[in-house]
């Protein structure tokens, strides 16, 4: 895979600079980059933006004014290029489901 990814936004926008964004190109991260992630917030549920935001080298108030179409699908691929995205197919659990035995309720 490439150091790089460009991604097409459907909705072109522009940011509170003033800047006019119709796409957006997203880098490799690095672990100094989870890093300084980290010592911004233990929430790891702040974590997804404010990586994006570092991979697409833009504030995060630049990508709170993103549509949302647009933002999740570069949430799906910033997770693809980082290697943390789930495999198609999967729901996340671990193991494999068995049968299914009827068990009597006496």
């Amino acid at each position: 895979m490439s150091d790089s990814e460009k991604y097409l936004l459907q909705f072109p926008y522009t940011t509170p600079a003033g800047e006019r964004l119709t796409e957006l190109t997203l880098r490799r991260l690095k672990a100094k980059d989870l890093k300084a992630v980290m010592k911004l917030t233990d929430n790891a549920s702040d974590w997804d933006s404010l990586l994006l935001a570092r991979a697409s080298n833009m504030v995060p108030e630049d990508l709170d004014e993103m549509d949302l179409a647009d933002f999740m699908e570069l949430s799906k691929r910033f997770q693809k290029l980082s290697g943390v995205a789930k495999s198609e197919g999967t729901d996340g659990s671990t193991g494999a489901a068995g049968e299914v035995v009827s068990v009597s309720a006496e």
